[in-house]
């Protein structure tokens, strides 16, 4: 059954995050920096999940390059931090987009997105990258309480959208964003972004597609 909506996952599945990569492993003279605090970010999210407490996403993410500073024995002034940070706003979408979701909202499909991250940011960010004209709704975990992949935010876009999780395609570039999706019921499409892998426990996504420009060529 070919997907009546496309929910896309917006960081790193849309936009890029390099720039952000790029300044954190300077700032705490590591090229590992960047790959271990967004490793915190999502596992102190679930934490927060797994244990009935919520708390917003740029908080933990805060709290979690505080950390990730510490190991690498760096203090960074607040205030720089903030900075650091507030990169996240200001990512430029990946090169296929753009494109993409023109072509795919001619096709008629009807997209969205869902973050992790708060409405603010998410808006904010979309903007920024000039994707906001393609999503009729921008989502945010913040409205379900429950971080990704617990199946509470897909589930709310669906009951939003009045959608069937059989005609609802998560389009995502990880593994535990595409489990999470498959075993609320969604049909799935991993994005093979760089250095980005399946979960080698979970089903085989509906569509494993290098980029963007294969999906829309898989769904036209």
């Amino acid at each position: 059954m070919k997907p009546k909506l496309l929910i896309f996952d917006v960081n790193e599945t849309l936009l890029d995050l390099k720039p952000l990569a790029r300044r954190i492993n300077t700032t705490l003279s590591n090229n590992l920096a960047f790959d271990l605090w967004f490793s915190s970010l999502l596992h102190y999210s679930l934490v927060e999940t797994t244990t009935g407490n919520h708390e917003d996403f740029s908080k933990i993410a805060k709290a979690t390059f505080e950390m990730t500073a510490l190991k690498f024995k760096k203090v960074v002034p607040e205030e720089e931090t903030e900075a650091i940070l507030g990169l996240i706003k200001k990512l430029p979408p990946h090169p296929d987009t753009s494109e993409a979701l023109r072509r795919l909202q001619e096709q008629g499909y009807h997209l969205t997105a869902l973050t992790n991250g708060n409405p603010t940011v998410a808006r904010e960010q979309l903007a920024f990258a000039e994707l906001d004209q393609y999503l009729e709704r921008i989502f945010s975990v913040d409205e379900t309480k429950a971080f990704k992949p617990n199946p509470k935010p897909y589930l709310f876009v669906l009951d939003q959208l009045k959608v069937k999780p059989q005609e609802a395609l998560l389009v995502a570039a990880h593994g535990w964003d595409i489990t999470g999706a498959q075993r609320a019921g969604l049909q799935t499409a991993f994005i093979s972004r760089e250095r980005k892998f399946k979960y080698p426990l979970a089903e085989v996504p509906t569509y494993d597609c290098k980029d963007l420009r294969e999906l829309v060529k898989r769904l036209s």
